[in-house]
């Protein structure tokens, strides 16, 4: 494989060699199973081998990689499957994988006071606000995804003006960055609770008249914590249609 030398941007060297090998995996650059060793990475990303082995790190919590001591490091088979429903899909990657062009309409964005549920949820005082922002992703042009975040405000305070935070692309593209780059709270995990509805009984029924109101809806909710398991982010997803594919891994 070529070397890539990584270019100078505002994201951390790590961040951008896991980035890379991120998408190698996916796209089955490796021939063999086993990665490179950690030398032979370095040497490629012109990078230290702590940089890689903290990149190493990052793949194996993704569950993208599992390592035998003594052996070397390896790809999981499931790592290559697009659009598992076990890890965390950038909505323009799936949009993307899926044939579409991606894009996005950004509805509302606001600092709110949160009902009771909410603020049990992160477990903030009385006079704590959040980040509401409601999105509307589209394929081709069409309405393809709602999606509404809920973020503390105390993740994001004194990183950004008024102005800057209630901007569509704040947050989007790139959600995961938004928490690891601009609010230095990386995510470690999510939980989620996956369910089915129909159109008709959402509230959002008018963003999607070009279908059945009858049609079938995969919704997601999910919390995303940092790496002290502190609950940073709420995000409720709605799939209404088949356009979109994901798989299921299942693990025994």
């Amino acid at each position: 494989m070529a070397n890539k030398r990584i270019p100078q941007r505002q994201s951390s060297i790590t961040s951008q060699v896991l980035d890379i090998l991120i998408e190698n995996i996916r796209e089955g650059a490796y021939e063999e199973e086993a990665l490179p060793s950690e030398y032979q990475l370095a040497h490629e990303f012109e990078v230290s081998r702590a940089t890689i082995r903290s990149v190493l790190d990052r793949l194996e919590t993704l569950g993208l990689i599992y390592r035998r001591q003594g052996v070397g490091t390896f790809i999981r088979k499931s790592s290559q499957i697009s659009n598992p429903l076990n890890q965390f899909v950038n909505f323009y990657d799936l949009i993307r994988d899926n044939g579409f062009e991606p894009g996005l309409e950004q509805l509302s964005a606001e600092l709110v006071n949160p009902d009771m549920d909410i603020r049990e949820r992160f477990h903030l005082e009385s006079d704590q606000r959040v980040l509401e922002v409601q999105k509307l992703f589209l394929a081709n042009g069409d309405p393809i995804i709602y999606c509404k975040n809920i973020i503390p405000e105390w993740v994001f305070s004194g990183k950004f003006t008024p102005d800057e935070l209630l901007r569509p692309d704040a947050i989007e593209p790139g959600f995961l960055s938004f928490f690891e780059k601009k609010c230095q709270q990386p995510l470690k995990y999510f939980i989620s609770d996956v369910r089915a509805e129909i159109l008709i009984r959402l509230p959002f029924l008018n963003m999607f008249k070009h279908l059945d109101p009858l049609t079938p809806v995969l919704v997601i909710s999910e919390i995303g914590f940092n790496q002290q398991d502190v609950p940073i982010v709420e995000s409720i997803e709605y799939h209404p249609g088949n356009r979109m594919d994901f798989k299921l891994i299942r693990i025994g």
